[in-house]
């Protein structure tokens, strides 16, 4: 593994994906990315120590991590996790260096897509672009005391969500679990209310174990999205050497999209 510690340097601003192959540092949020619903939070080189990493070898930067010059803290790092020379992961830290914030990319569209927000380095909330649309259309919450994933230490799923399924701007589906069973409801006719009518209840197979449609519109509801289906997954974490890819907290943060 190769790393490079540099001096403070000029402002460059990242974004996921794109559509180069140039190396972590060169590739640029698309002008507008935010004000489409996802909002970016800079990670700034200007006035900071930054630490280049080469966690492959092969020459090309995968990991930048930026220092506070003055406490030595690490405030932000840029992650390249499939080393395409394109970032795939942001990562902010507290003051105390625990995991704040993460920003995902899943696709080569050169805009964030999914936020995950950290209280006390534990996964409390997610909002993601499901569709490539550019705008948020779910919201995850998450219970920090759940049981996680023995595997991952992620929760397994979240303990709410709401979606837009429809695009329009409007919540549209409430999913709310209760163990491995998520009931699922609908608004089927466009009040911007749930119909208990119009209830789904999913096991934890996603195979639907009961549907109340009594009262409810002839029209079927809006499909649900299997649990698993639901958003992107999330990508693996990057290799390397010792802790110059270590994930802080990455054992306690929450389940995956």
């Amino acid at each position: 593994m190769t790393v490079v510690v540099l001096a403070a340097v000029p402002l460059v601003v990242f974004a996921c994906g794109g559509q180069n192959n140039s190396a972590v540092g060169d590739a640029k949020l698309p002008s507008g990315a935010g004000s489409k619903g996802l909002d970016h939070q800079e990670c700034s080189e200007s006035g900071n120590k930054v630490e280049v990493l080469d966690t492959n070898g092969d020459g090309k930067p995968d990991i930048r991590r930026i220092y506070n010059k003055g406490t030595g803290r690490e405030i932000c790092r840029i992650v390249d996790l499939n080393h395409d020379g394109k970032p795939d992961m942001y990562e902010y830290y507290d003051a105390s260096g625990t995991v704040s914030r993460r920003e995902y990319c899943y696709d080569d569209t050169a805009v964030v897509n999914a936020i995950e927000y950290y209280d006390g380095g534990k996964l409390s909330r997610r909002e993601y672009d499901t569709t490539g649309m550019h705008k948020i259309d779910t919201w995850d919450w998450f219970d920090g005391s759940a049981p996680t994933d023995p595997k991952t230490g992620r929760p397994t799923h979240p303990s709410r969500r709401e979606r837009d399924v429809t695009g329009d701007g409007h919540i549209d589906q409430w999913w709310t679990w209760t163990g491995d069973t998520v009931s699922i409801a609908v608004d089927s006719n466009g009040d911007g209310k749930p119909d208990p009518a119009s209830t789904i209840n999913l096991d934890k197979t996603g195979q639907v174990a009961s549907a109340d449609t009594s009262g409810a519109s002839s029209a079927p509801p809006p499909a649900a999205p299997a649990a698993s289906s639901a958003a992107p997954a999330t990508p693996p974490a990057p290799a390397a050497a010792g802790d110059a890819g270590a994930t802080p907290a990455a054992a306690a943060d929450g389940g995956k999209p």
